[in-house]
């Protein structure tokens, strides 16, 4: 079984396999989705006790089958890197997918109607991405990571 990763922004696809991800790494992930996916509605979690990334801080909404996480630089709440959707199964892609699409300020290459088969994960970089260039360097293995970990 293979994910399917999409970077709205630019267009990029590429699979991702699970035996990409650590058990420990995996683990770690587990415990975020747990925190950021508390009640309703989740306060901003560092990742600073997840990985050496600097100030960043993600909060996230989970439903049965999809995920959404946001993506802040400097600490809590303060600037969108980046949002990242992950489905499972398509009573929730086809919506998250569309959703994707209409977030954020920057413009994406990928059709809103046009939505992968699941499992998928899909990042839509927002503009405070070109901000923070060090975030684009462990963005991508996060979202896969992330998505690993909640689809297992």
């Amino acid at each position: 079984m293979y994910l399917r990763h999409v970077t709205l922004t630019t267009g990029h696809v590429r699979d991702s396999y699970a035996d990409e991800v650590s058990s420990e790494v995996m683990a770690g992930m587990r415990h975020l989705i747990q925190r950021i996916c508390v009640g309703d509605t989740s306060e901003a979690v560092s990742l600073r006790e997840y990985a050496s990334v600097g100030a960043y801080s993600v909060a996230g909404r989970c439903s049965a089958r999809c995920l959404v996480v946001t993506v802040y630089a400097d600490g809590p709440p303060t600037e969108l890197v980046c949002t990242i959707g992950v489905a499972a199964h398509s009573r929730c892609g086809a919506t998250l997918w569309r959703n994707l699409h209409q977030w954020g300020q920057v413009p994406v290459r990928t059709d809103p109607t046009q939505c992968p088969p699941e499992p998928w994960v899909a990042a839509a970089l927002d503009e405070a991405a070109a901000s923070h260039p060090d975030a684009m360097a462990w963005l991508g293995d996060f979202e896969r990571c992330l998505a690993w970990a909640w689809l297992s």
